[in-house]
């Protein structure tokens, strides 16, 4: 399963037509299985994932289609981040399995529509068959910054450039990472009073394109929530530090890295 997220990565668009058809029961039903598997980043946040009809969302910028997936969440630190990984994942199994999607931030759900979850929602994916074929071919086709405004860290290239290419609210891309402990790739969001809460949700699909790279690469795959920083970037707030160890055990190795270490869990 991983591997075909990984590979879909370099695939994924964001669809903003689709097909005014709903999928079969079949298809949702295998989604809502796959939703119940997903990796978390932070296993202690509740979370629970909702398909709901257009019907049941409303506000401005809706992009109409005959699904929507809601992903709500216990209110807790780290709760946006924790979602963006989560969703991300959905994100690229529907690429995998030829149907499309797009995050959507703005819209919201009707009152109606939110009743029987104690956690609240917090983003949605708008998504069914994509009215034509809007897969990329590869990371030319990407526009996105290059990596030497993202990051200061040599190495990891494969495992940063994944990073890179994740979409993000409104294509800001504001995330910055840097050279942890051992190997370790500290994982910052960009401060804004007002995208602050978007801001985080594009850092966590950022960390699970890392986490899929990674694995791709042969890695076993860890977060910390404990900064190996006294500071960070200016403008910019911690989210999370990855870990990556070798098959054989072995922490990996990037560039500017300090001395220490710690566990993958």
């Amino acid at each position: 399963m991983q591997e075909e997220l990984y590979r879909a990565i370099f695939e994924r668009r964001s669809v903003r037509k689709f097909e005014d058809v709903e999928l079969k029961e079949g298809v949702l039903a295998r989604l809502r299985t796959f939703t119940s598997e997903v990796r978390p980043l932070f296993p202690e946040i509740r979370t629970d994932f909702r398909v709901v009809g257009p019907e049941e969302v409303k506000g401005l910028f809706k992009v109409k289609a005959p699904h929507y997936l809601v992903a709500f969440s216990e209110k807790k630190d780290g709760d946006a981040a924790n979602v963006g990984f989560m969703l991300q994942q959905v994100d690229l199994h529907l690429v995998s399995i030829g149907l499309g999607a797009c995050w959507q931030g703005g819209p919201r759900l009707t009152r109606a529509s939110r009743e029987g979850s104690e956690l609240e929602p917090v983003i949605l994916l708008a998504f069914g068959i994509p009215l034509r074929d809007e897969r990329r071919k590869g990371a030319p086709d990407f526009d996105r910054r290059p990596l030497s405004e993202i990051t200061e860290i040599s190495g990891h290239e494969e495992i940063l450039e994944a990073a890179r290419l994740a979409p993000s609210a409104m294509n800001r891309q504001p995330w910055y990472f840097t050279a942890g402990e051992n190997g370790s790739i500290n994982v910052y969001a960009a401060r804004s009073s007002v995208r602050e809460r978007m801001n985080l949700v594009s850092a966590g699909i950022a960390l699970c394109h890392m986490w899929l790279a990674a694995a791709h690469q042969g890695f076993s795959v860890g977060f910390d929530r404990e900064p190996d920083e006294t500071t960070g970037p200016k403008g910019y707030d911690y989210v999370a530090t990855m870990i990556t160890r070798h098959a054989s055990g072995a922490q990996s190795q990037v560039g500017n890295v300090a001395k220490g270490g710690r566990q993958v869990s």
